[in-house]
């Protein structure tokens, strides 16, 4: 009986042991299989990522910094935060109220000194926005503009002639203030230089120019596009989509997006009639200048003109016996990381 007993048992022992190594490697498969799922989802969502993430973005593989912590990304991200809110309108874009494109003259030169800032605009109190004039006593709209980069000079388009008239200028006040022109010099590109009468105020300011070591900062690859800002005769300021890749010219393209930049319903078309308008780069709260409208899709690239500038600017302030000598501000870029070395 004992026997009998003993055997039946250790026969279940044997079976229970077989159950449990069976369970074990079922446990083992399942075990490997989770594994093996949760490591394609990993691939998977890192592909995903890799998609969509700022790091993601092809013009910067030259370079071991994530996107997110680039200038480029922020470009985008900042203008886009601008955005917010609004449709992308031209209504959106447009600077100023109280103005009208019109030639200016004595029935309706209050188009123009009744101008203010637009309380419903997407760059609303953005430094820099009242460097750049706003019209002229007997001009066309916003033609031709030119833009300060110190309290007394400014910059424009050579092939433009903004020293025939006199040019007003919105202080952040929304004051009008006149100025004329004493002289202007020719540097190159299609790059001049004016002098004003006097020093403009604090409230209308002067712009930071792009320094030339920008290609540290932005990709050198030329098919990388960054978000610019662009302003046409409307007095319309909107999305401007760069590539400043070249030392000689800014190109910009209105049928491009810059990564994670702003739809191009925010950009428009520069036409005949917007030469010597700002194109410029929004970092933080500044309007930093870079070029000017000369063609539809190209303009001079200042950062690599510094030098001339400067000279023709010291010249000036010489033969108009200026007590100061103003130079180019430089906007700094070393706070942001260095992506080409």
């Amino acid at each position: 009986m004992g026997r009998q007993f003993c055997t039946p048992l250790k026969t279940l022992y044997a079976d229970l042991c077989y159950v449990a190594l069976m369970i074990a490697r079922k446990f083992a498969a399942l075990a490997l299989l989770a594994a093996l799922i949760a490591a394609s989802f990993v691939f998977f969502n890192h592909t995903l990522i890799a998609q969509t993430s700022p790091g993601a973005d092809s013009s910067i593989t030259d370079t071991d910094v994530p996107m997110n912590k680039t200038l480029a990304y922020h470009l985008s991200t900042n203008a886009v935060g601008r955005a917010r809110g609004f449709e992308g309108n031209l209504d959106d874009m447009f600077e100023v109220s109280g103005w009208r494109y019109s030639i200016y003259s004595g029935t309706n030169l209050a188009f123009l000194t009744n101008a203010v800032w637009s309380t419903n605009f997407w760059l609303k109190g953005v430094l820099g926005l009242s460097a750049t004039s706003i019209g002229y006593s007997n001009g066309m709209g916003g033609q031709g503009m030119v833009t300060m980069v110190s309290p007394r000079h400014y910059l424009c388009a050579t092939h433009m002639h903004p020293e025939g008239f006199l040019a007003a200028f919105l202080g952040s006040n929304n004051i009008i203030y006149w100025r004329k022109t004493l002289q202007r010099v020719d540097v190159t590109n299609d790059i001049s230089v004016g002098i004003l009468n006097a020093d403009l105020p604090p409230s209308v300011g002067y712009m930071p120019v792009l320094p030339p070591d920008y290609t540290n900062y932005i990709s050198a690859k030329n098919a990388t596009f960054v978000q610019g800002i662009g302003m046409n005769q409307g007095l319309r300021v909107f999305g401007q989509p760069m590539q400043l890749v070249n030392r000689t010219v800014v190109y910009w393209n209105c049928e491009r997006r810059s990564p994670f930049g702003l739809g191009t319903n925010w950009n428009v078309a520069i036409h005949g009639g917007d030469s010597s308008n700002p194109e410029m780069l929004l970092i933080g709260n500044q309007l930093v200048l870079v070029s000017h409208n000369y063609s539809v899709n190209f303009g001079p690239n200042y950062a690599f003109q510094i030098d001339a500038i400067n000279r023709q600017m010291h010249h000036l302030s010489t033969d108009n016996h200026l007590k100061t000598d103003y130079q180019l501000t430089l906007y700094s870029l070393t706070n942001w990381p260095v992506i080409n070395r």
